[in-house]
């Protein structure tokens, strides 16, 4: 149940990272060179590019919740359950299980641009990671262009200009679109259009529903309506929408909060459980050949 919320000023991202329990969350730094090896290939990767970010470790291997590039590409990956639909692998293709889309897309690519031309030379398949466990995923990225989305849909990963400026788990982008304009009264509107924008700043109703559909209206409505523009404010939002862990939420709550400034490269890692914040950047630690692993 991830919330996703950008901010113009400083090309700011926030995000809640809602995971039920397994290996934990740590902020952790993997220095251009490192090399890995996807779930469902026998083949090594090296990484052009280090990256910050929220990371889990199992056996070795790293799997990413969201991160920062050296080159300024941030990418975060959210839970898409129901409506993810993988392809099949096809021979002379890289075959990548949706878990390490965002490794991939990270280390590899400095911008999303170089990401969307080079869909064409993947294969995401539906296939269980190193922990045993398969993950639907679909993906936000963020450069100094904007906001994008990549869902896998009927088989094929379906690209978009993420307008909005938010994201959150199922249902798919552009239905989250109309469920957006229905709530605001515009039954017709099925894009993010300027009546969209005038309507969120006029919208007071209070959600009391937290599923993503919920979210993404709040979110939406921060973002255009409220108008939050500072990191503090961007923080409250997120506070706003954290699941805590407790006798209700036992299973599924939220680990970490993350706020990226995609200009400056500076990460805040908010752990949820423990109450520290971790603060670092991708810039400070470029040219380093170790990884690191904050507490």
């Amino acid at each position: 149940m991830c919330t996703v919320l950008t901010l113009d000023r400083e090309k700011l991202f926030g995000r809640t990272m809602d995971f039920p329990p397994r290996t934990p969350w740590r902020l952790t730094f993997l220095p251009a060179g490192y090399r890995w090896c996807p779930a469902s290939e026998e083949k090594t990767i090296d990484n052009h590019y280090a990256i910050l970010g929220g990371m889990r470790l199992v056996d070795d291997h790293y799997l990413i919740g969201d991160g920062i590039n050296d080159q300024g590409l941030v990418c975060a990956e959210l839970f898409f359950p129901v409506a993810a639909s993988y392809g099949q692998a096809r021979p002379g293709r890289l075959t990548l299980t949706p878990q390490d889309f965002i490794h991939w897309a990270l280390g590899s690519h400095a911008t999303v641009q170089e990401v969307i031309s080079d869909l064409e030379n993947i294969n995401v398949v539906k296939k269980r990671w190193f922990d045993g466990i398969q993950y639907p995923f679909h993906w936000f990225l963020m450069d100094s262009t904007g906001s994008y989305g990549i869902e896998p849909l009927a088989g094929k990963l379906v690209v978009f200009k993420n307008t909005v400026g938010v994201y959150t788990n199922t249902p798919a982008y552009p239905v989250q679109i109309e469920k957006l304009n229905r709530y605001l009264g515009n039954d017709s509107e099925s894009q993010f259009t300027a009546q969209t924008k005038i309507d969120l700043a006029k919208m007071n109703a209070q959600i009391t529903g937290r599923n993503s559909s919920d979210r993404f209206i709040l979110a939406a409505q921060a973002r255009w309506g409220s108008k939050i523009s500072t990191v503090e404010e961007l923080k409250s939002f997120l506070q706003s929408v954290t699941i805590p862990k407790n006798a209700q939420h036992p299973h599924n709550y939220t680990h970490y909060q993350a706020i990226i400034n995609q200009q400056t490269g500076e990460y805040r890692f908010y752990n949820q459980l423990t109450g520290e914040t971790t603060t670092d950047n991708i810039k400070k630690h470029a040219q380093e050949k170790e990884i690191q692993r904050f507490e």
